[in-house]
């Protein structure tokens, strides 16, 4: 299934949820949101997965370079709503600890506990 994208401002986040799949083939359609949001300034970064069925290592590692990006500009990143299929990623190669994960849309944007906040920081 294709990736498509929708970026929306809701404070304090700008969120961007993928529908689909995320790989090779959607990475230019997602980098144009990213690149977008980063323009903002302490950019604060929400990926909703909550549609998101397939992620794959070019996927991932454009949400790691989002997260960097963002750190470096005095802002933050943090993922939502994980499938099945997204999270065992994170858990087989480790880099859930990168990002702040809440377990839901709504407990990010209330500011709620995350299930797992980032123990290490992208440089």
């Amino acid at each position: 299934m294709p990736l498509t994208v929708r970026r929306e401002r809701l404070e304090p986040f700008t969120v961007i949820t993928m529908v689909g799949e995320l790989d090779a083939n959607g990475l230019a359609n997602l980098g144009e949101s990213v690149d977008a949001a980063l323009g903002h300034r302490s950019p604060r970064l929400l990926f909703d997965l909550s549609q998101l069925s397939f992620l794959d290592s070019s996927g991932l590692r454009l949400l790691v370079r989002a997260c960097a990006q963002a750190t470096r500009h005095g802002g933050s990143c943090a993922l939502c709503s994980l499938r099945p299929a997204p999270r065992t990623i994170m858990d087989v190669t480790g880099l859930g600890s990168v990002f702040d994960i809440y377990p839901s849309m709504a407990a990010a944007l209330a500011g709620g506990p995350a299930e797992s906040r980032a123990s290490r920081r992208i440089p």
